[in-house]
């Protein structure tokens, strides 16, 4: 069984299975939801695993902030920053853990690498250190965002983690109402993280307890949309990912991430990510890597 690798926290996916109607339409409770989600996310890691993405991620601040390419210049910084990369959720090395990885590709309309040699040379030819590979480039790519904060919670899936259905123990769900809005047949839970070590680890590796909603549609068990909220005494943070269904997966991807960082001294940086060109790749039995086309 794999298991999926979230900010040096490794945790199982397991869950019962789902029907393709709903018999319990009119009596949609907590336990059946928490059930559904479970096993919805068991597959979602399965068929999301080596999607490429194509992400495009505007950042802005209340202050001019320095980054990295921003460095060296006159002026006092900049309030805007515009990052492309290539995002995946991959396994990697005989570990099977789940990597979220992020390379950029595009700052700021520059490019700065070739976009398709270290993919290639990472997941082509893996080795027993692809992973530590994998978080220094997710390392690297990280200090170019506004103001070098070399954060890892800007990651559109971090919310799938919360419905694991060997992690739910750790949480404390609420249900809430439905949300017409966002679907047809989405419910609302709220939950809490309550257990330790926290599955975010703030500064100095203390624990960084999150809390937020899960829009669930209860008839699959999709999420919907996620909303991470964390706090620590310098920095509230709220991270929300918005999903839509795509055939040619079985299963709802991310399309926007949205962003918001208050700092207590007042400053703001908020950013909003979007999704496209998704397209499989692989490894093919021959060695040479497919970066599989798919039609939108």
């Amino acid at each position: 069984m794999r298991r999926v690798l979230v900010f040096a926290v490794c945790v199982l996916a397991a869950g019962a299975g789902l029907g393709a109607q709903d018999p319990d339409a009119d009596r949609i409770s907590l336990p059946l939801l928490l059930g559904r989600g479970g096993w919805y996310v068991y597959e979602f890691l399965d068929k999301f695993s080596n999607v490429v993405s194509e992400e495009t991620y505007i950042q802005d601040s209340s202050v001019p902030m320095q980054s990295a390419l921003l460095l060296g210049r006159s002026g006092a910084g900049a309030r805007n920053r515009t990052l492309k990369s290539d995002f995946l959720l991959v396994s990697v090395s005989s570990a099977q853990d789940w990597v979220p990885f992020r390379d950029v590709f595009e700052v700021d309309g520059q490019v700065i690498r070739d976009r398709d040699s270290r993919l290639a040379r990472l997941f082509l030819k893996p080795s027993e250190n692809s992973i530590e590979q994998a978080h220094r480039i997710q390392d690297e790519s990280s200090r170019y965002n506004l103001g070098n904060m070399r954060r890892t919670i800007n990651n559109p899936v971090l919310g799938i983690v919360i419905l694991q259905a060997d992690f739910q123990q750790r949480f404390h769900y609420s249900l809430g109402k439905m949300d017409p809005k966002v679907g047809p047949g989405v419910w609302i839970i709220d939950y809490k993280e309550e257990a330790h070590p926290s599955f975010i680890r703030g500064r100095s590796d203390l624990d960084l307890f999150a809390h937020g909603r899960l829009w669930i549609e209860a008839e699959t068990g999709r999420l919907m949309r996620t909303e991470v909220l964390l706090e620590q005494p310098s920095l509230r943070a709220k991270i929300t990912t918005s999903f839509r269904f795509d055939d040619r997966f079985g299963i709802t991807v991310p399309y926007e991430m949205q962003e918001e960082y208050k700092f207590d001294n007042g400053i703001k940086v908020t950013a909003v990510a979007t999704y496209d060109r998704f397209r499989r790749f692989d490894v093919s039995t021959e060695d040479t890597l497919k970066d599989e086309k798919v039609k939108d």
